[in-house]
């Protein structure tokens, strides 16, 4: 049996992704409850409760209609690289002219 086979220094190295699957596997295949789902996960029921819920409402642990995290990128690597040379190759150049440069 899964619950048997994964302990919780097992289920330590998952990624969040797979031990929210695994919160579904327990509680739909093997019947457990939240307090010991928890246990398993080594987390909050409360978290529990949440993953479940998304599962529940939306049929995947991860909220659908959430907005992505983080931001596009503004700078490339060129970019970076301009910026990190500035110091030591320029430095009469002043900060709020350092955007025209990289246009």
């Amino acid at each position: 049996m899964l619950n048997s086979v994964i302990s919780n220094d097992a289920t330590s190295h998952l990624t969040s992704q797979e031990m929210q699957d695994h919160m579904v596997h327990w509680l739909e295949q093997l019947g457990n409850l939240t307090p010991k789902i928890s246990e398993l996960a080594s987390c909050s029921e409360w978290t529990v409760h949440n993953v479940l819920h998304l599962h529940g409402k939306y049929g995947t642990v991860q909220n659908p209609l959430s907005w992505p995290q983080g931001g596009p990128r503004v700078l490339n690597t060129g970019n970076m690289n301009y910026l990190s040379s500035v110091p030591t190759t320029n430095l009469s150049l002043y900060i709020d002219k350092l955007q025209d440069c990289l246009s």
